[in-house]
């Protein structure tokens, strides 16, 4: 029978977890401001119709990063956090799967491409930019080793990097002139460059090398195809919207739409950055003993609260903001950003149920509550994209938001009090 956790050990997992989700987040802090630089220049540069195919291209490709087995991630992170000692078993036993997978997607990339109504110069772009999709692979792959072992340091000091070079790189050649292609390819420099210095840091705390042999127990298989089907749904619930858009209608308005929304990514990113960071802790301390629901929902009411005060303050300078920042040109960004601030409160009060549910197994709940908010949003974009022109799909987006913060709520309390690790 499952024993409550005593103050002491709560404490020091809570201190650990504090103390990762302080590394990652000042190491996005500083990223962020940096790239947010960069951003500034592309987008002034550029102008809303060439930022406007640079971000279509961007879009088009990381979305099939759903296709690279993203849940091996996950699964790795928490089985090594069971059992360090384990870990190196795992990655040999997985890397070969990993690579299969980032294959495929590229190969699935290139191919989606041609099915498109793009001009052929974006399609060539794409082809060319595919190439990220191994990077982001092996990336993810290499970070569950920082990921289970907590030195998240390490992380946050490869996100400044790369973030550093791309900035400092496409600032320099868009000053010499430099158009969409040459930026794309400072974007794969900068990114493959850092990943080697990445693997090179990562054989201190694991080894692994590249096989051809699979070797996965079943309930491991079985997780990672979960939690991958979960990253493919929660794409088609919240990510995928710049890239309908660049099939609803044209380049310069997908750059106006995209302005708005670099903004909300940051508090995204963000939250994403906190549940990274206390994952770890989260599978140990479940480990350990049963957690009272009500501290679990106190938790998630005041992360929604804190943002919901923010969002409303900053909510009143949204459009004065925009236009300082990237100029008149991108006046009309300045009411759909002030719209998409309000899904942050949702995706913060999602925060502890999210890594609860993964970190107790209960995975299955989540495809379950993003598949809900998938067949939300694809229509609801639609709809309210002929209805209200570009805002509409930034009201979809909050739509989308509430709804899954409400199911994911319902739905994973009343699973975790039944099976015994809430009360």
């Amino acid at each position: 029978m499952k024993s409550y956790l005593g103050l002491g050990a709560s404490d020091r997992r809570l201190h650990r977890g504090l103390k990762n989700a302080s590394f990652l987040s000042l190491g996005n802090l500083v990223s962020q401001a940096i790239g947010f630089v960069g951003l500034l220049f592309i987008a002034r540069r550029f102008g809303p119709e060439k930022y406007g195919i640079y971000v279509t291209v961007l879009a088009f490709v990381t979305f099939f990063e759903i296709f690279d087995l993203s849940g091996l991630l996950k699964v790795i992170v928490r089985e090594g956090s069971k059992d360090i000692e384990s870990l190196e078993r795992t990655l040999n036993g997985t890397i070969f799967l990993k690579t299969a997978f980032f294959s495929l997607a590229m190969v699935l990339c290139i191919g989606g491409s041609f099915l498109t109504h793009y001009s052929q110069t974006i399609k060539v772009l794409i082809i060319l930019y595919s190439i990220e999709l191994i990077h982001s692979g092996l990336e993810s792959f290499l970070s569950a080793i920082y990921q289970t072992v907590e030195k998240m340091q390490y992380l946050a000091a490869f996100t400044v990097l790369t973030r550093v070079l791309i900035t400092v790189l496409s600032i320099v050649f868009l000053y010499l002139g430099a158009g969409v292609l040459v930026i794309l390819l400072v974007n794969l420099f900068s990114r493959f460059l850092v990943l080697l210095i990445n693997y090179v840091y990562s054989r201190r705390f694991a080894r692994f090398r590249l096989n051809f042999r699979l070797s996965l127990e079943p309930r491991i298989l079985r997780a990672t195809i979960i939690f991958s089907l979960m990253g493919i749904i929660n794409a088609v619930a919240i990510k995928i919207d710049v890239l309908m858009l660049s099939f609803l209608t044209a380049s310069r308005d997908v750059g106006v739409y995209s302005v708005a929304q670099e903004f909300t990514k940051e508090g995204i990113l963000l939250r994403n950055i906190a549940a990274t960071a206390f994952f770890p802790i989260a599978v140990k301390f479940f480990l350990s003993g049963t957690v009272r629901a009500r501290t679990l929902l106190r938790y998630s009411f005041i992360l929604f609260f804190a943002v919901l005060a923010g969002c409303v303050v900053l909510s009143f300078f949204a459009p004065n903001i925009v236009v300082l920042f990237f100029g008149d040109k991108y006046a009309a960004s300045g009411q759909i950003f002030r719209c998409l601030l309000f899904c942050l409160p949702s995706a913060f009060f999602m925060l502890p149920f999210t890594t609860a549910l993964q970190a107790t197994h209960n995975e299955q709940l989540l495809l379950i509550v993003f598949a809900i908010a998938a067949a939300l949003n694809v229509p609801l974009n639609i709809l309210f994209f002929y209805e209200f022109g570009l805002i509409g799909i930034a009201y979809s987006t909050l739509i989308v938001f509430l709804a899954q913060a409400v199911a994911l709520y319902v739905l994973s309390i009343r699973r975790m009090k039944r099976q015994g690790y809430l009360v």
